[in-house]
C-alpha cells in the first residue's frame, strides 16, 4: 500500500533569497511606494498615538518644528522624512521601523529625488507641515483614528503632489 507521495522542497539560501527581495526592492516605482505608504503609514500613525512615550512625542515635534523651520527643498525633505521615521519609531515595532527604513532607502534613490525636486515649492511646503501639525496632534492626543486619518490625508496630498 503506497501512501500520499510526499513533496519535498528545495533548498534554499536565506541570504540568497534576502538579496534577491532586496534587488526587486530596490527598482519598485514612486508609484508602487506610494502606494504602500498608503497602507502603511496611517497604521503606523495610530499605533503611534497608542505607543508613544512622552520622549517620543518630543522628538516627533522636534522634527516637525524643524521641517517648518526649512526652506531649502533638501532640509526640508531630511526633516520631514526624519518626522516619519519618528513617528514609525514610537511605535514600539522593530519591524514596522525596519520596513519604514526600506521605504526611505527607496525615496532616497536619484529618481525620488528629482521628483521630489520638480515638485518642491513653498506653498505646498506649508500644506505639508499644517498636515504634519495635524498628524501630530492626534498623536499627542493619543486619538488613534484620528492619527490614521490625518496620516492619509497627508499620503494622498503627498501623491498628488508627486503625480
Amino acid at each position: 500500500m503506497n501512501g500520499p507521495e510526499i513533496a519535498v522542497l528545495p533548498e534554499h539560501d536565506d541570504d540568497q533569497e534576502l538579496m534577491s527581495v532586496l534587488r526587486r526592492i530596490a527598482g519598485t516605482s514612486p508609484r508602487d511606494i506610494m502606494e504602500v505608504r498608503m497602507i502603511v503609514e496611517p497604521k503606523a500613525a495610530a499605533v503611534s498615538a497608542a505607543n508613544a512615550r512622552p520622549a517620543d512625542l518630543v522628538a516627533i515635534r522636534n522634527a516637525h518644528d524643524l521641517a517648518v523651520a526649512s526652506m531649502e527643498s533638501g532640509t526640508f525633505e531630511a526633516w520631514d522624512g526624519e518626522f516619519h521615521k519618528r513617528i514609525f519609531e514610537s511605535t514600539r515595532n522593530d519591524f514596522l521601523t525596519t520596513l519604514h527604513d526600506i521605504l526611505n532607502a527607496i525615496r532616497m534613490r536619484e529618481n525620488w529625488v528629482e521628483i521630489k525636486r520638480r515638485t518642491f515649492d513653498p506653498e505646498q511646503r506649508i500644506i505639508y507641515c499644517d498636515e504634519h501639525a495635524a498628524i501630530y496632534a492626534a498623536i499627542e492626543s493619543r486619538d488613534p483614528a484620528r492619527a490614521a486619518s490625518e496620516m492619509r490625508r497627508h499620503i494622498r496630498t503627498i501623491s498628488r503632489n508627486l503625480f
